[in-house]
Order: C-alpha cells, then sequence, then structure tokens
C-alpha cells in the first residue's frame, strides 16, 4: 500500500467537521483549522430536519461559511457516519482527512504535530492507518503498547483522527447503519485488520466534551469519595438505546477471534449502564432506551433509532 508515497503534509490534509444544531463554539473550531489544514468542510446534519426552522443554527453555520469552511447540509438527519462519509467524499479523492465533532477545542499545531507522527512513523517503516491525540480534555488515550518507539492504539475516538487517503482506500468508510455509537471503534478496528497500526501523536491534547456531569446526592448533600465530591459523566436518554444497540452488533462484527476485547467493551458498557440507572435523574427513560437498545440489538436492527420510541423518550422523562 502506497502510504509513504502519500504522507499528509498539512497543505494536503482537508478538516471535516460533523455538525448537528451547532452553538458558537463550533465557529472557534473552524477558526483554529482554517490556518492549519487546506480545506474545512463542515457536515450539518439535518439541523432544520423535522418541519421547523432552526434559525440559531442556520446563523452559526452561515458564520462558519464566512470564516472559510465549505458547508454542505443533509436535508434529514442521518447519523455521524454518514455526516463524515459525506465530508470525506466531498473532500475529494487524493486528500487525507482530519475528523472533528462540532464541540472539539484544538491547539494552533494540533494537525502539524499529528502529520510529523504520520511522516516519522512511516519513515521508521510502520503501516499507519490512523494517527489520534494522546489526551482528550486532559485524559490520556488508552494506549496498547509501543512500536518503534511509537505508541500504539486501539480504538481512538474519532475527533481529532488524521486518516490518510490509503485508509480510506483499504478499510472504506464508515459504517452507517451504525448511525452514531462505535462508529470510530469500527473502524479503528477494522484498519488495524488491515493489517495498519494505529498511533497516538505524543504531547497532543484534544478538548472535548465527553458528556454531561452529575453529582449524585446523599440525604440533600453531594455524595463524597476519598474527601472530594463524586460525579461522573452520562449522556441523554436517547444514546443509551444506540450504546446497548451498537453494543450487540459491534460484538457480532468483531467479536469473533476478540472475545476478550467483547466481554471487556461488554461488562464496561453495562456497569456504566446501571451506574446511570441507579444515580442519574431520568431513570425511566434511560431504562426505556436499555431495553429498547437490547431488543433491537438482538434482532439486528440498524439505523435510526425509532421515532415513536424517539419521541417517548422526549416526552416522558
Amino acid at each position: 500500500m502506497p502510504v509513504a508515497a502519500e504522507m499528509a503534509g498539512a497543505a494536503e490534509v482537508v478538516a471535516v467537521v460533523t455538525a448537528f444544531r451547532p452553538g458558537e463554539g463550533m465557529l472557534d473550531l473552524v477558526r483554529s483549522l482554517t490556518p492549519q489544514v487546506a480545506r474545512v468542510i463542515v457536515v450539518d446534519d439535518g439541523s432544520g430536519a423535522g418541519g421547523s426552522p432552526d434559525d440559531a443554527s442556520d446563523a452559526v453555520l452561515a458564520a462558519a461559511g464566512a470564516a472559510g469552511a465549505e458547508v454542505v447540509r443533509h436535508p434529514t438527519n442521518r447519523g455521524i457516519a454518514a455526516a463524515l462519509n459525506t465530508g470525506i467524499r466531498a473532500a475529494g479523492s487524493t486528500a487525507s482527512v482530519i475528523t472533528f465533532d462540532q464541540d472539539s477545542r484544538i491547539a494552533p499545531d494540533l494537525v502539524a504535530a499529528l502529520v510529523a507522527t504520520l511522516r516519522e512513523a512511516t519513515a521508521a517503516g510502520l503501516r499507519v492507518g490512523l494517527v489520534a491525540p494522546a489526551a482528550v480534555e486532559g485524559l490520556p488515550s488508552p494506549a496498547t503498547g509501543q512500536s518503534h518507539g511509537f505508541a500504539l492504539a486501539e480504538a481512538p475516538i474519532q475527533s481529532g483522527l488524521l486518516i490518510p487517503r490509503s485508509t480510506i482506500d483499504a478499510v472504506g468508510r464508515f459504517t452507517e447503519p451504525l448511525f452514531i455509537d462505535c462508529v470510530d471503534t469500527d473502524f479503528a478496528l477494522r484498519t488495524r485488520e488491515a493489517g495498519l497500526v494505529v498511533l497516538l501523536a505524543p504531547g497532543t491534547r484534544l478538548g472535548h466534551s465527553l458528556g454531561r456531569r452529575h453529582t449524585p446526592t446523599l440525604f440533600g448533600h453531594p455524595l463524597v469519595i476519598g474527601g472530594e465530591p463524586f460525579s461522573l459523566v452520562y449522556s441523554a436518554s436517547f444514546r443509551y438505546y444506540y450504546l446497548v444497540r451498537n453494543r450487540i452488533l459491534m460484538n457480532r462484527m468483531h467479536g469473533r477471534g476478540r472475545l476478550r476485547w467483547a466481554v471487556r467493551e461488554t461488562v464496561a458498557d453495562l456497569r456504566h449502564c446501571a451506574i446511570a440507572l441507579a444515580l442519574v435523574p431520568g431513570r425511566a427513560a434511560r431504562a426505556r432506551a436499555v431495553l429498547a437498545g437490547f431488543r433491537d440489538g438482538w434482532a439486528g436492527r440498524s439505523g435510526r433509532i425509532p421515532a415513536a420510541l424517539e419521541q417517548r423518550l422526549k416526552e416522558r422523562p
């Protein structure tokens, strides 16, 4: 595979930013990216869908265009995998891409640092499939070992992910039936199955929202563990449908030959669901989402959450 021939200097990298009802923070990301890459493509995934105009999102997307981004809009909400694929197609057949969620925050040299790691690792003889930041929101990205002095990763989040064009040619695009959760994990696993390595770029950091934070209370007082207030990160109720359903689908897609991985990830997701159900308000809606996700995952259903269920989760917390 001609990885060495396309080591993706910053002038050959296109940034793809996925958006859904974006806020002003996305403009900061676009302005940070425009000096670092050849082009910035913002893919709006149906912010105005559903029959009601979204004037706030329209204003932000217009400002992103004025700041130098190319804005592509989906008429309906098709999911983050579809938005990423739309951006990859718009980037063209020669460019490598770096992908971002709309709420990411980056340093002025992030792209150059990721590209430098790609170049150095390729020169050292590694077949590089992906390069990701070494830390996200101040937390180190999990490393699985080293090769030729470079830190290896298993499945980093897709925001801040540098994807050489050769990887897209070898692996294909993101899996749209997953819709949202596990989209990045599936892509990273397929990259590794193709014999390519996933690397962490040393010294790089990505600011990124990892979810909402809740501090449980006990008898009206914040729960304290080890002398510090205990808090946990959780997601909106509908995301638990995708978390459970896609875990079942992912185990079917990648569990064969990866039994230890499948058990570890399933236990981690179940533990998170149990904690969220026990400690976070909105338990009834979250429980409905978990049960529906289990039912649909077991039945092999994919795509967007059923509209009736999504509406019930909004109406009955």
